[in-house]
């Protein structure tokens, strides 16, 4: 991940214009790192409810679901939390038709990434 001094001044600013203190185990780099997640994930589920299915079935073919399958379970949800990720945030986003699509895109791997991505979220 590429950090610039901008990037980090910004968060700093903002934690202390907010009135926010950064526990002792606080890393700005998972701050910030959490802040890029969210956005890849928003952008994902915009994607995935806005894009015609063919288009993402082609943008998606790319990727291993093996490979897909490791980095869910990278997934810490005490790793996310120190991150600024709410697997309580993510819940409420996506729904029940989403999974579906998603394993409609996805092929025959598709439910078992789904699946997968569930089980986290309970």
């Amino acid at each position: 991940m590429q950090l610039d001094k901008r990037s980090c001044i910004q968060l700093n600013a903002e934690l202390y214009f907010n009135g926010e203190t950064m526990p002792d185990n606080y890393n700005m780099f998972d701050k910030l790192g959490g802040n890029i997640q969210k956005k890849k994930l928003e952008k994902a589920l915009e994607m995935l409810r806005n894009e015609n299915p063919q288009e993402l079935r082609r943008k998606l073919g790319q990727y291993d679901t093996n490979e897909i399958l490791e980095k869910i379970d990278e997934f810490d949800p005490k790793q996310l939390n120190q991150m600024g990720i709410s697997l309580d945030e993510i819940k409420s986003k996506i729904t029940e038709k989403d999974f579906e699509k998603l394993s409609q895109i996805l092929g025959k791997d598709g439910a078992v990434i789904a699946q997968r991505l569930k089980s986290i979220l309970r």
